[in-house]
């Protein structure tokens, strides 16, 4: 899948459809060539493929090869798999260790230099009347379950956007590991698929409830100084007013000099806030994909606990955080009030 892959269903195959999967053999090659050629990017709507600036939502493959290109695959690739319905190949799935990466393989000789050795997938594709049935899903499990000695990677072109794929491995657990652009000019994304190891993900989500709670002190901290700033200067307006007098000249000029500073200290924490509270989302979205992966092994949720049930939707966002991005935002309205009344005197 280095050279671009066909990302499809991502709902499993209805009852009844009986759909195989098998190692490939010579009797299927003719019509795997058949099938690659056209979900092939020159047949996927756009002749000369030189629309770059849009997408292609049903997924394609960047290089279609031959028959023999396909025969010789079968003696090397350690997963050859095709499904079949009924006789008819209706998807296939080749995959190959990074021992049998070709000499002029520029991206996946790339990325043995720095991952190591791993399993790519070189080309997924399904056929335009089998799609979003699950068949894709089918034969990736197929392999996952069969490989466990190396991280598996995909390479998906990303010109034009193969959004079908990029979409289909993200659902499967894949994350996105690099992007590069190989010698023929189209940007790949490059998704990784590791085995889960327990004692890491109990590591990490220790690491991640750190980050989230020292995020949210320090938010709240943030919040403590606005108030002791803004506690400063109001009680400083009050006494250049008293001393002076509300119609003095000195004391209504310190006092308009202290309300502005009171509105840019105000806007400026509200930013701070608000971008902490953003930060404060992203440190929860990851401890949410971890305590998904750690309850998949056992272990139960607890930030996303009862998170489905509409009465929670509370759960899913900090509306405590977006209280605390408002509070600064209307004391800059109150200081903004006092300035214009003191203009207006």
């Amino acid at each position: 899948m280095g050279e671009g892959t066909e990302g499809a269903g991502m709902v499993d195959a209805p009852r009844g459809e009986q759909v195989e999967i098998v190692r490939t053999g010579e009797e299927h090659l003719e019509q795997i060539a058949r099938l690659a050629e056209s979900r092939s990017l020159l047949g996927s709507g756009r002749p000369d493929g030189s629309d770059r600036a849009g997408s292609v939502d049903g997924g394609f493959l960047v290089s279609a090869y031959t028959e023999a290109d396909y025969r010789a695959r079968l003696r090397t690739a350690e997963h050859f798999y095709v499904a079949v319905k009924g006789g008819e190949v209706i998807a296939f799935l080749l995959a190959y260790s990074s021992d049998q990466v070709e000499p002029d393989e520029w991206l996946n000789r790339r990325i043995k230099t720095t991952l190591g050795s791993f399993l790519v997938i070189k080309q997924i594709c399904v056929a335009r009347d089998a799609a979003r049935r699950g068949i894709a899903s089918m034969l990736y499990y197929h392999v996952l379950e069969q490989w466990q000695k190396s991280p598996v990677i995909a390479a998906v072109v990303d010109d034009p956007p193969n959004d079908a794929s990029s979409g289909f491995h993200h659902k499967l657990g894949f994350q996105e590991l690099t992007r590069l652009t190989p010698p023929d000019g189209r940007p790949r994304v490059v998704w990784v698929w590791r085995k889960p190891r327990e004692a890491m993900l109990q590591t990490q989500y220790s690491i991640s409830v750190d980050l989230y709670k020292h995020e949210d002190s320090t938010n709240w901290q943030k919040l403590n100084n606005f108030f002791y700033i803004t506690a400063g200067l109001a009680a400083a307006m009050a006494f250049s007013l008293g001393k002076e007098g509300a119609g003095g000249t000195l004391g209504k000029g310190l006092a308009m000099i202290i309300s502005i500073i009171g509105l840019g200290v105000s806007v400026a924490f509200s930013q701070m806030l608000r971008f902490g509270r953003r930060y404060l989302l992203a440190r929860k979205a990851a401890m949410t994909e971890l305590e998904e992966h750690m309850a998949w092994h056992g272990g139960q949720r607890i930030v996303t606990w009862h998170a489905a049930d509409p009465s929670n939707n509370y759960l899913k966002v900090s509306p405590t955080g977006a209280i605390m991005t408002l509070l600064p935002g209307l004391v800059a309205l109150c200081w903004l009030a006092i300035l214009g009344v003191l203009i207006a005197n």
